[in-house]
């Protein structure tokens, strides 16, 4: 690690994502389709000192193995971790990859994909972000939405708005409808008819 930190200005990348945090992920967008930040539980988090960075260095050769054991070691991390914070929704982690160069950022792509099984199956979501990602916003794919100055993987709880993330597989739509289903009754309240819209379209798909 040594070595190849001196390379690799540390410092600077950690700010990197700090700002991007507090002035991207934190803040509104006119095109994320919605009103209030990118991601709402960033602040929070970090309010509650529950929100954990840590850093990890790839090499000049990562291979999809490295970063596929990066993005599982994180969830055991995740998992062993002593939360300062009590509120277990707000618990989140941010993995930076700052030695990661842009052409090998799709190994990152391809380590969230085939990790999330595993995360969702715990209650988790995992999210990849850096320069190249094409992820767009659940409101408008028009807009690639998960772009970052440096590369990280981000892990927190399954939020309520996570069913536009869990509906394309039926495990992780019934992961999902294990932990909300109750807030889709009959006598359903919820404000957001796009929440329930894609709700009621996984529940006919999937039975």
């Amino acid at each position: 690690m040594t070595s190849q930190a001196s390379v690799v200005d540390v410092d600077a990348a950690l700010e990197s994502v700090d700002s991007w945090l507090t002035e991207y992920i934190s803040a509104s967008h006119p095109e994320i389709g919605r009103t209030g930040p990118i991601c709402p539980f960033v602040s929070p988090s970090r309010r509650n000192r529950t929100l954990e960075v840590r850093l990890r260095l790839v090499g000049h050769t990562p291979s999809p193995e490295l970063v596929e054991e990066i993005a599982r070691g994180s969830l055991r991390e995740y998992e062993l971790t002593t939360w300062q914070g009590r509120n277990p929704m707000l618990q989140a982690m941010v993995v930076v990859l700052p030695d990661l160069r842009g052409e090998d950022t799709g190994l990152l792509d391809r380590a969230q994909e085939r990790v999330k099984d595993d995360f969702v199956a715990r209650g988790l979501m995992i999210g990849q972000f850096h320069e190249n990602c094409e992820v767009t916003a659940a409101r408008n794919p028009r807009f690639v939405v998960s772009r970052a100055p440096v590369p990280v993987l981000a892990i927190r709880a399954i939020a309520l708005h996570d069913v536009f993330f869990l509906s394309e597989r039926p495990h992780w739509f019934q992961k999902y409808r294990e932990k909300f289903g109750k807030f889709y009754g009959p006598d359903s309240t919820l404000m957001d008819p796009l929440l329930l819209e894609r709700y009621r379209e996984s529940e006919r798909a999937y039975g």
